[in-house]
């Protein structure tokens, strides 16, 4: 199989990055294709898959000849130093679908390395009765898109070290709205319905996750904030909770939003979890105790109504794994469980997040979305196990991808109220699409920000009636 590499700045100092598409990456890519399609795990389980120079072929059917021939240009490969960038080709439907899905997915996008001319022509084609064929290298394209490969080539970050919206394909492309992956998964879908007209996709239902990072809980106390709460938040109770909190059993006003963010989910009968810092102070980190007696009485009231608990590792605990593990243990010690998952303070990461994460026995991570703009970040609003080439496997954790978070929304992209909920309402259409999974993080000190203030709850309001996700169940299996 084909190998590429370069060498760029790897996240823990000067490395080399290589990916190597194996025959084990294409299939474990090509069972992220099938869930996708809607292919149950037993379906997927009987196919054939086998391997030539330019295809790779999946006998759909056991003891027939019915099949799916994806293009195999992993081999070919061999791309200058100055030549790396990512394209994308559009692809068409080969039947038309229900009007919904013809204005959520005009075309289907492929990024790939190689580009042609043609733009209308099918994803798929029926080359006999038996066969249908995709000029494009599907795998390939999954590979590398969950993997934010593109995030491994392009060295310019923010100030905070991260890779901005603006350097990715699919900003520049304008289809960062859109969960492409997922989309890939209903052309698959057509060509699997037509191969076995009697089997049934499994059905598609949207799943939200609510989180919450926990920067700030009003502890210890801190002047400034109080005053804030009353000169720019207009907020006098929480301002008072604040100096009451700092002589008495009361909680702050940050920590007291804690539970009235949670309490706005569960009044909607949706879930929320609840990521906690245990950092030491700095520039970017408040600094609290999570041990403090205040916080433990919060996690007892979040317990009793088996609302989740997780990590919001600090700021310097990026590219530090001593320093995230050191953190993880010590919330793991107020938390009392193993089992746990979270968040990067301010989004940082990057591919290399992800061992950092599983050595430390954390079970998901919640990152990977832009902090500049909504979307799909990965490609996908599917939770999956990315691919760690440099170990030839998926890792032991699962990624559910971020797709709107509160300050993306005013602060960097500075939507209005109504442009907000606009904004929202087409991700989760999308998602609803695909049968993917919502994920929004809104911070609890957003609920007395004069600009956020009476945008959550109109959110929520669209998302009820919608199904939970169990990250347990799926991080055991993934269909």
């Amino acid at each position: 199989m084909g190998e590429l590499s370069e060498s760029s700045r790897h996240d823990r100092g000067q490395a080399s990055y290589s990916m190597e598409f194996t025959r084990e990456a294409r299939l474990y890519a090509i069972r992220e294709l099938a869930r996708r399609a809607g292919a149950q795990e037993g379906l997927f389980r009987s196919w054939k898959v086998t391997f030539d120079s330019q295809w790779t072929t999946i006998y759909v059917q056991p003891g027939t000849e019915k099949c799916i021939r994806l293009r195999d240009v992993s081999g070919d490969i061999r791309i200058k130093a100055s030549d790396r960038r990512l394209r994308v080709v559009h692809r068409q439907w080969m039947w038309p679908p229900n009007e919904l899905l013809r204005k959520l997915v005009p075309s289907f996008i492929v990024p790939c390395f190689f580009v042609d001319s043609e733009e209308t022509i099918p994803l798929f084609r029926q080359v006999s009765p038996f066969c249908f064929e995709c000029g494009q290298d599907l795998p390939l394209a999954t590979l590398i898109t969950l993997s934010r490969f593109e995030e491994t080539i392009e060295k310019d970050r923010d100030v905070h070290g991260r890779f901005e919206s603006t350097k990715s394909l699919a900003r520049r492309g304008g289809f960062l709205t859109r969960p492409i992956l997922d989309e890939l998964g209903l052309g698959i879908e057509q060509t699997l319905c037509s191969l076995m007209p009697n089997w049934q996709p499994t059905a598609r239902r949207l799943r939200v996750k609510l989180s919450h990072d926990i920067d700030s809980i009003g502890i210890p106390f801190n002047l400034r904030n109080s005053v804030g709460h009353i000169v720019r938040r207009r907020d006098l109770t929480a301002a008072a909770r604040d100096f009451l909190a700092a002589f008495g059993e009361s909680n702050p006003g940050y920590l007291e939003l804690v539970r009235q963010v949670v309490q706005l989910s569960l009044d909607r009968e949706l879930d929320s979890a609840v990521y906690w810092k245990a950092s030491p102070p700095s520039e970017f980190d408040s600094g609290y105790d999570p041990s403090h007696r205040l916080v433990r009485r919060m996690i007892s009231w979040l317990s009793e109504r088996d609302v989740e608990c997780g990590i919001h590792p600090g700021y310097a605990t990026f590219q530090h794994p001593d320093r995230l593990s050191s953190e993880v243990v010590r919330l793991r010690s107020v938390i009392g469980q193993q089992q746990m998952g979270g968040r990067q303070h301010y989004l940082r990461w990057s591919p290399g997040t992800w061992l950092d994460w599983e050595t430390c026995g954390l079970s998901y991570d919640s990152t990977v979305g832009f902090a500049d703009h909504v979307g799909f970040r990965a490609g996908t609003c599917f939770p999956y196990r990315p691919w760690l080439f440099a170990e030839n496997r998926e890792a032991n954790l699962l990624e559910i991808p971020l797709i709107v978070m509160d300050c993306t929304l005013v602060d960097y992209m500075g939507l209005s109220r109504e442009q907000s909920l606009a904004t929202v309402k087409e991700c989760v259409e999308h998602c609803r699409a695909v049968g993917g999974v919502f994920t929004l993080l809104w911070h609890n000190s957003a609920l007395i920000e004069p600009t956020y203030r009476d945008l959550y709850a109109p959110i929520l309001d669209t998302l009820t009636n919608t199904d939970r996700f169990d990250w347990k169940a799926n991080l055991k299996n993934p269909w």
